[in-house]
């Protein structure tokens, strides 16, 4: 009989199944449970997010039911609710908060809140080490609970249609620094740039014109500017934020080189003149240097990209993350939630 892995994220994509692929056997089963808003109240309760509980609570009960041998929490409010409900349902799984990661830490309620929650977890997962010490000291959890993985994912899919493009790509929202990278584009006027972001990381920018700024973007068409760029900036807003992960690794898989801040959050990622040159946080005069630098050496452009897409290959792919979590039911396989 398989053993079940309950899921439990806000995934947008009614296709996504995690990792399920690399497990094709009859030794475990998944299901999945999504926390996206389903009514209009879950929209518009704005006091309290109503899908997230309610998502939480439907896949503490199917855990339960099912006797499943894993709960598996795709980030860290999901978790802290999914231990709640856990501890008050009696809930005999083991609950792995996997991709743990906050743009910024909570304010002092809600870090109380998460760590009743959190206790109940039994490993959590980051994609940087520095966030294991970071979590540990914030939510008292022992760090020896937290596991690092390196983001993993395939190749992105792209569109088709485009050609090699002369102009420079960025990418992203979270804990971006669009401001310093708009300045250092206005000293180039010669190269243009593509940025990809939400509508909130471009207020009270005066974008040049040769910065084009797109919002609400399909993530295909996203990833197709990134490959047709020369280049890729990650401008981020401090030296320790733990944010850019899924856009670096898409570059490396891309074979992009990077220019990227410096931060203890991205240092397991980029390896300084090897697979990306970096820039101090908020420094307009070395980032526009950089970018000048890299658009005329197509030759170092390309080393760092080759370095980048070797770095990926051997540690960010879609296997890597399943490796570990294999590691993990191993490891719990003695101790099944019966």
């Amino acid at each position: 009989m398989s053993q079940l892995i309950v899921c439990c994220s806000e995934i947008s994509d009614p296709k996504w199944r995690w990792i399920e692929r690399n497990f094709a056997s009859d030794e475990y089963r998944f299901e999945f449970v999504g926390c996206l808003p389903r009514n209009w109240v879950e929209k518009h309760f704005k006091v309290l997010n109503l899908a997230r509980v309610r998502g939480c609570l439907q896949a503490v009960r199917k855990a339960k039911r099912g006797r499943a041998l894993v709960l598996v929490t795709h980030g860290p409010t999901l978790a802290a609710w999914c231990g709640v409900f856990g501890r008050l349902f009696g809930l005999r799984s083991r609950l792995l908060a996997h991709s743990f990661n906050f743009t910024h830490l909570p304010n002092k309620l809600k870090t109380i809140m998460f760590r009743m929650g959190l206790k109940r977890a039994d490993r959590l997962v980051t994609f940087s080490n520095v966030e294991r010490r970071v979590y540990s000291q914030a939510f008292h959890i022992s760090e020896d609970r937290f596991d690092f993985v390196y983001w993993g994912a395939n190749t992105p899919d792209v569109s088709d249609g485009n050609a090699y493009g002369d102009y420079v790509s960025s990418i992203g929202g979270n804990a971006r620094d669009y401001g310093t990278l708009v300045e250092a584009a206005r000293r180039l006027p010669h190269i243009a740039f593509i940025v990809v972001g939400r509508s909130e990381n471009f207020e009270g920018l005066d974008v040049p014109p040769n910065v084009a700024c797109h919002t609400n973007t399909p993530l295909q068409f996203a990833m197709s500017l990134l490959k047709y760029s020369r280049f890729m900036v990650l401008p981020l807003n401090s030296s320790d934020v733990p944010c850019g992960h899924v856009t670096i690794v898409a570059a490396m898989s891309l074979g992009k080189a990077m220019i990227v801040t410096s931060s203890s959050g991205v240092d397991d990622y980029v390896i300084p003149n090897q697979n990306a040159l970096v820039f101090p946080p908020k420094d307009v005069n070395t980032l526009s240097s950089l970018i000048d630098k890299l658009w005329r050496d197509a030759d170092l452009c390309d080393c760092l990209g080759a370095n980048g897409k070797s770095f990926a290959l051997a540690n960010c792919t879609e296997q890597k993350i399943a490796d570990h979590f294999r590691g993990y039911l191993d490891s719990i396989k003695p101790y099944l939630a019966i």
